[in-house]
């Protein structure tokens, strides 16, 4: 079973994945995924609060 970490961690590759693909549609799908996996390392009793997590998200600037 998946830890709240592994959720993270798949996070984050997917919105960096998300940040570095060029068709609008597919970064879409990922950021869509990398917000599930976030929701499941919220309900696993992830041991990162939303603060911290908005604080290290590689999404931010995304867009800019």
């Amino acid at each position: 079973m998946l830890t709240s970490a592994d959720y993270r961690e798949m996070a984050d590759r997917s919105a960096q994945l998300a940040i570095a693909s060029p068709a609008p549609s597919v970064a879409e799908a990922l950021l869509a995924l990398a917000l599930h996996y976030m929701t499941q390392a919220a309900s696993r009793g992830s041991s990162t609060s939303p603060q911290q997590w908005q604080s290290q998200s590689p999404l931010q600037g995304f867009g800019d």
